[in-house]
């Protein structure tokens, strides 16, 4: 059963959202103008309404509508189009809320998933093979700048806990320090 939802208050329904975060985000995107960030996009991108109605395969007047629709009557399928019309991608991202360690892991995910989408491009083409080890020596070198930040951040803070101390030597029960 595939049902096509219409407005953001229909997905968060739809997802069971407690009806007080639904409160909480209805009023967080109030005041947010979709269509007049639509709008600007298109004028950005020099087209009448007319000429985005022929990108969009749809009315002159459609469009009007769509620039001046309120929030909540704006479909995210047609926002989508509109959006992809003048070469936008859309991503919307619903999830529960994370701690800054399962965010980093979880674009630590995303960063893998993308080097691989990356690497799908390595052809026979040597101008592109050169760009993209070029690419992946320049993330090589981040991610162990990176790395090497964590060790020190790490063994700083463990040092902090258990400080290292000089190793003795116990000779017939008398304590000696180690020169």
């Amino acid at each position: 059963m595939d049902q096509r939802l219409s407005t953001i208050s229909d997905l968060m329904n739809e997802m069971g959202v407690e009806k007080e975060t639904a409160k909480q985000v209805t009023e967080n995107i109030k005041n947010y103008s979709i269509s007049q960030n639509l709008t600007i996009l298109r004028a950005r991108a020099n087209f009448s309404q007319s000429e985005m109605a022929k990108k969009m395969k749809t009315s002159q007047s459609f469009i009007s509508k769509l620039e001046s629709a309120s929030n909540d009557q704006i479909k995210v399928d047609d926002m989508c189009a509109f959006l992809a019309a003048l070469g936008y991608e859309t991503t919307i991202t619903i999830s529960k809320p994370q701690n800054i360690a399962q965010k980093i892991k979880a674009s630590y995910c995303q960063l893998v998933d993308l080097v691989k989408e990356l690497q799908k491009y390595a052809v026979n083409d040597e101008a592109i093979l050169e760009g993209i080890a070029g690419f992946e020596t320049e993330a090589a070198r981040n991610v162990l700048d990176l790395a090497s930040m964590l060790i020190e951040s790490s063994s700083a803070k463990l040092d902090k806990i258990h400080p290292r101390q000089e190793p003795r030597i116990i000779l017939q029960n008398e304590n000696v320090n180690r020169p």
